[in-house]
């Protein structure tokens, strides 16, 4: 049975042992993989009212001014509006197209490289360039669909509920330690080792995760410097030694 102070300690002594390597593979997987910060999505959220406030001051100057060239016989300006809206529309579609396959093809496999590079890196001192072991691995179109798979999954159990989304993401959560530690791991078997790891162990898992609310508190008081060079390398080292030590224990033995 492991404790969250041993995994906690064994993934600072690792995370230290290479300190710079550490802080520059998970700047990369913050920037990549993790989302914005809060301080980003605070700023859009507010760019966003802005943004509704004024556009929607302009759509009824816009209708007051369709209404008007109707009633003139003048359509020119509103049908050219339809055109730049339909071109805008256009353009927006392919921006999210392009970041979604960005996501699936390149941000997902890097996930897999840190974990690489931190279980290595538990053992002794890994190499940056681990994060692009997905993609010398091999098995990349394996790796991208299990993930892809993965995450939907996940999307459409949160779809019914937030609780079980969140219990999906736990039970699937050693998905991408299992395909950096044997990455020909076949996508049936990634995902039930997972599920057969993680029995039992969710809500350990979870606490775990809760113990570096401290942790994030301190980034959000340092504008998000404290994460970069500290929390963020510890958090990673941390859930590497989960990972290890679950598979220490595992008793199935199928890979």
């Amino acid at each position: 049975m492991w404790k969250r102070a041993d995994l906690k300690e064994r993934g600072k002594i690792a995370f230290q042992r290479n300190y710079w390597r550490c802080v520059l593979v998970s700047f990369v997987l913050m920037l990549f993989t993790y989302g914005s910060s809060g301080s980003v999505r605070t700023t859009i959220g507010e760019d966003n009212d802005i943004s509704y406030n004024s556009s929607h001051t302009e759509i009824y100057e816009d209708y007051e001014g369709i209404l008007s060239g109707e009633q003139s016989g003048d359509h020119e300006g509103t049908i050219a509006s339809w055109i730049l809206g339909g071109i805008a529309a256009i353009i927006l579609s392919g921006v999210v197209i392009v970041m979604v396959l960005l996501d699936v093809f390149v941000f997902q496999p890097l996930e897999i490289g840190g974990c690489r590079f931190f279980l290595e890196n538990a053992y002794g001192t890994a190499d940056a360039g681990k994060l692009l072991f997905a993609f010398k691995s091999g098995y990349y179109g394996k790796v991208v669909l299990t993930l892809f798979l993965r995450g939907l999954y996940i999307f459409l159990w949160t779809l019914l509920f937030i609780i079980p989304g969140i219990i999906k993401s736990y039970e699937y959560r050693m998905v991408p330690y299992l395909l950096a530690d044997c990455p020909q791991m076949s996508r049936k078997d990634a995902f039930r080792i997972s599920k057969e790891m993680m029995q039992g162990q969710k809500m350990d898992a979870f606490i775990l995760d809760l113990s570096f609310i401290g942790w994030h508190l301190l980034s959000a008081v340092t504008c998000g410097l404290a994460e970069i060079f500290y929390v963020s390398p510890y958090v990673n080292a941390t859930n590497a030694e989960l990972f290890l030590a679950l598979k220490g224990t595992y008793t199935y033995r199928s890979y």
